[in-house]
């Protein structure tokens, strides 16, 4: 039977106990929010010793069920104000699956910067000060030097000096720091907690399974093959490929969200290209990587130099679009360079490059400038007034420069998709409780221009629906083509590993409840359940397109009542 740990950092006292069986499968996503309301979280400060790190693991990590030890992190966002769930691929969650230990509570502050250690004998409470100011890649190199096979999550200069823009970095399969919790700022909370790393020994321990598991193991994986997205186009292409699909369609950002297309004829930083140039390289770059251990969809890369050394893994879309073609560069090795920077930080690519590219907007550097980014990073890593200002993201930049073209909602900024073209995912930044998450619901790919807002409503709706099911199933995201036809198939997975099988019609049910949950706690609160666009998306024509957002925050308003509570 799974177990969940409490840690009390104050006294370093552990309760542990162990979890029901028949909640195993409510986990990842929903376990985090469920905690977080038990604590009462949304009555403390974000930025206080008071809130509670939530960390989960899904019903089948520990094994190698493709795409399933995906880990969930939550917390009330230091960011955004409200709830707050970040995942992360990686090898935590297999880590923890094979330990036995389902999530895990972090209560209060340490004395002292300190770094946990998990392993078959309990938890212990190592001296952490040996590492601050050090990058991701030194903490963590060291880190599993001292403790091999472990897996580790943690945290780099701008966490901790509790700057908004922090994430907590997960390990690899290669054992790199290369997988990031990072929205919502959650790095700053476990900064305020004084944890600098969790390390979690026990990743080599062989999984005991009953014969029938693996065979559906083996038809999970047959599914993910025969699909013509998770078996060919993601793995040959990766997540990259969404930037020469957004820059076809006229969805990408371009210099803060004033231009939808980098280039009329191929993206010179698409997924198309990035393969070309990592095979023309060679050496110890790859088009194809999985982040975490069985996944056979390998969506993930390996990036090198013109040497064949690498140098940053992954480079993804989100990344591209907002440290690239959002802040006026489009080469692929210049935005390589800012992303192995954003990961020795430990900080959100997404948010870093939305607030560089709002300083360029408002005149603080020329767009493009690669010399000014990477000076802004070494700026984030010594804390400098420059670089704790970057540090608190892009609204409290926009903010405080008075500058009117703000890309976010609730605090947090927009992912690579412009609102007035992927409409869909627009919808889904104005409901969703997590603010402006692309993770929370996707349909990048679907035409809206010519459905009624009704529609596009629903839309949104259902990718939440099974966005959030996900989430609480620890599956990753790019399993989603397969998702439906796969429901049963997963609940005997967890049936045959746990004894116990999820209720008929579990996925969606278990998709609404997270929703549910994180709606009352945000109720809590006070917040809006629905907050407008900023005001530019409405009133600026997007070129190639020349749309503006037509998501009416008036029609929209209604929209959890309409489609979650029946009213």
């Amino acid at each position: 039977m799974p177990r969940w740990l409490t840690v009390r950092l104050n006294d370093r006292k552990v309760e542990e106990r162990p979890w029901p069986a028949e909640e195993v499968w409510r986990a990842g996503r929903y376990r985090t929010v469920e905690r977080l309301l038990a604590y009462k979280a949304y009555r403390a400060e974000p930025l206080s010793e008071e809130n509670p790190l939530v960390l989960v693991a899904g019903p089948l990590a520990g094994t190698t069920f493709s795409n399933a030890n995906r880990l969930s992190v939550g917390a009330r966002s230091p960011l955004t104000g409200g709830v707050k769930e970040s995942n992360a691929g990686g090898t935590v969650a297999f880590a923890l699956g094979r330990l036995g230990i389902a999530g895990l509570t972090l209560l209060g502050a340490a004395p002292d910067w300190t770094v946990l250690v998990i392993g078959p004998g309990g938890v212990r409470f190592e001296d952490g000060r040996e590492f601050l100011g050090q990058g991701t890649y030194a903490t963590v190199a060291e880190l599993r030097r001292r403790y091999p096979k472990s897996a580790v999550a943690a945290l780099g200069p701008v966490g901790e000096y509790q700057g908004l823009l922090a994430g907590i970095s997960i390990t690899d399969t290669d054992g790199l720091p290369g997988r990031i919790a990072g929205r919502g700022g959650l790095g700053a909370v476990l900064g305020k907690k004084r944890v600098k790393a969790i390390v979690v020994e026990g990743a080599d321990r062989p999984p005991k399974e009953k014969r029938k598991f693996f065979d559906e193991l083996k038809a999970y994986g047959q599914k993910l093959r025969a699909n013509p997205v998770t078996g060919r186009y993601y793995p040959e292409i990766g997540t990259a490929g969404m930037a020469d699909y957004q820059n076809v369609a006229g969805g990408l950002p371009v210099k803060n969200f004033r231009l939808g297309r980098l280039t009329d004829g191929p993206n010179p930083i698409g997924g198309e290209a990035l393969r070309e140039r990592i095979l023309k390289r060679d050496g110890q770059g790859t088009p194809t990587h999985a982040c975490m251990p069985g996944c056979i969809i390998r969506c993930s890369n390996r990036f090198p130099d013109p040497e064949g050394r690498l140098v940053v893994s992954p480079l993804e879309y989100e990344t591209i679009g907002l440290v690239g073609s959002n802040c006026g560069l489009a080469d692929l090795d210049a935005i390589a360079r800012v992303n192995r920077e954003a990961n020795d930080l430990g900080i959100d690519t997404i948010e870093f490059g939305a607030t560089l590219a709002v300083a360029m907007d408002a005149g603080l550097a020329e767009w493009g400038d690669l010399e000014w980014m990477l000076g802004m990073a070494e700026e984030l890593r010594h804390g400098t007034p420059e670089g704790r200002r970057i540090a608190q993201g892009a609204h409290r930049l926009a903010r405080e420069l008075g500058h009117p073209r703000d890309p976010t909602v609730r605090g947090q900024a927009m992912s690579a998709y412009d609102p007035r073209v992927v409409e869909g995912t627009g919808v889904t930044y104005m409901t969703s409780q997590q603010g402006a998450d692309h993770t929370a619901g996707n349909p990048a790919r679907v035409e809206t221009f010519e459905m009624p807002l009704e529609e596009v409503m629903r839309l949104s709706f259902d990718y939440q629906v099974k966005s959030a099911a996900l989430d609480a199933l620890g599956l990753c995201y790019m399993s989603s083509a397969i998702a439906e036809e796969a429901v049963e198939l997963v609940a005997e997975a967890i049936e045959d590993r746990h004894g116990v099988r999820p209720p008929e019609g579990y996925f969606a049910e278990l998709g609404k409840d997270v929703l549910r949950l994180e709606l009352a706690f945000n109720r809590e609160l006070g917040l809006p359940e629905v907050e407008a666009l900023p005001a530019f998306f409405y009133r600026e024509p997007l070129p190639p397109t020349e749309r503006t957002a037509r998501l009416d925050p008036e029609v929209i308003g209604s929209f959890w009542k309409r489609f979650l509570e029946g009213r």
